[in-house]
C-alpha cells in the first residue's frame, strides 16, 4: 500500500539516480526508470484487479475453458490499455523525456519490448507493455490466480 511520501515520487527517474539494481543500457544511452509503484497505482486507481478477476471468474477449474481463457486475456489487455493513468503522472512522464527522438521501453528482466517515437508515444508504449502481461501466453505461464507483480520499466533513448 502507498505511504504519504509515495505521492511525491517521480513517475520517471533518471537511471543515474535509480537506487535499485538495473543494468545500464549498452553504449551509454540516456535512460530512465518507471518505478513499480506507478504500475501498482495505475491498477489500484482504475480498480483493475477487481475487473480483471471478474473476467477470469469461472475460467480456471478442473478443466480449463481455453476459449474463455483467450477471451478473458484479450479483454484484460484491452481493459489495461483503455484505462487512464493519473493526469499528473502522465504529464510528469512526458515532461521528463526529450521532446523528440525514439525510445525503447522494456522490463529489466526481459520479455516484451515496445518502441516509441516521442514522449507521448512512449507513454502509450508503457501502457502497451503493462497490457502485454495479460497476453494468453503470460496468463497461462502464471496459472490460475496468477497476478503479475508490479515491476520497473526502463525507458531508453534510442538517438
Amino acid at each position: 500500500m502507498f505511504r504519504d511520501g509515495d505521492l511525491h515520487l517521480r513517475p520517471l527517474v533518471p537511471l543515474a539516480e535509480w537506487e535499485g539494481e538495473l543494468n545500464a543500457p549498452e553504449g551509454g544511452a540516456e535512460a530512465w526508470v518507471v518505478p513499480a509503484w506507478v504500475e501498482e497505482e495505475f491498477y489500484q486507481l482504475n480498480n483493475l484487479r477487481f475487473q480483471i478477476e471478474r473476467l477470469f471468474a469461472g475460467v480456471w477449474g478442473v478443466r480449463v475453458d481455453e476459449e474463455a481463457l483467450a477471451r478473458a486475456a484479450d479483454a484484460a489487455r484491452e481493459l489495461v490499455r483503455g484505462s487512464y493513468l493519473v493526469a499528473e503522472r502522465a504529464e510528469a512522464f512526458v515532461a521528463v523525456l526529450p521532446r523528440s527522438g525514439a525510445f525503447r521501453l522494456r522490463r529489466p528482466e526481459g520479455g516484451a519490448e515496445e518502441e516509441a517515437e516521442g514522449p507521448l508515444e512512449a507513454l502509450w508504449a508503457l501502457k502497451r507493455l503493462w497490457a502485454a502481461r495479460w497476453s494468453l501466453d503470460e496468463v497461462i505461464r502464471r496459472g490460475a490466480g496468477g497476478w503479475p507483480e508490479p515491476a520497473p520499466v526502463l525507458v531508453i533513448a534510442e538517438r
